[in-house]
């Protein structure tokens, strides 16, 4: 094994103290750009309304990754009310999806059922307990055993026909 020299671990280290330092620039670049958008709360009636997180990100300047490092930054509040947000923006979804379809011309019904179909699958993963596919309980049927509860009740349930009980192996 090769022990690394001074050199490197101070290379090693100038790369770790650069990265955090981009970083960091990220994060104010992001901050100034939602303050410039109209700050916190104004993002998040952006997301919503609907708007993706990628479309938002492209209006604001700023990466999907840096967005996400803003939100966790912000703690457990930021990151419940952007959990209602995302929630919320569930709805306006499958709202719109009502709005397409009424606004379609004859000529124009498959383009709104393709973008009305995609809106609701967002909304189903944004909200599953609302949008979701509702899951049906499985029922399991063993066909044998009952094929051999039924044999076993023929067998109990045999009455003998006034009272006589023929044996065909005493008649012989």
């Amino acid at each position: 094994m090769s022990r690394d020299t001074l050199a490197e671990m101070a290379d090693q280290s100038a790369m770790h103290i650069a990265a955090a330092q981009a970083k960091k620039a990220e994060l104010s670049v992001a901050n100034k750009a939602i303050h410039a958008f109209g700050g916190e709360d104004a993002v998040l009636e952006s997301i919503a309304s609907g708007c993706t997180i990628s479309a938002l990100c492209k209006v604001l300047g700023v990466g999907t990754a840096t967005f996400d490092r803003w939100v966790d930054r912000g703690g457990e509040a930021r990151t419940a009310a952007y959990a209602r947000a995302r929630t919320r923006a569930a709805q306006s979804l499958a709202e719109q999806t009502i709005d397409i379809a009424d606004a379609a011309s004859i000529q124009e019904v498959q383009l709104a059922k393709l973008r009305s179909d995609n809106r609701w699958r967002l909304a189903a993963k944004l909200n599953p307990e609302t949008y979701g596919d509702k899951q049906q309980p499985l029922i399991n049927i063993d066909l044998g055993s009952m094929a051999l509860d039924a044999l076993r009740k023929r067998v109990i349930d045999v009455t003998p026909v006034n009272g006589l009980v023929n044996d065909p192996i005493d008649e012989g």
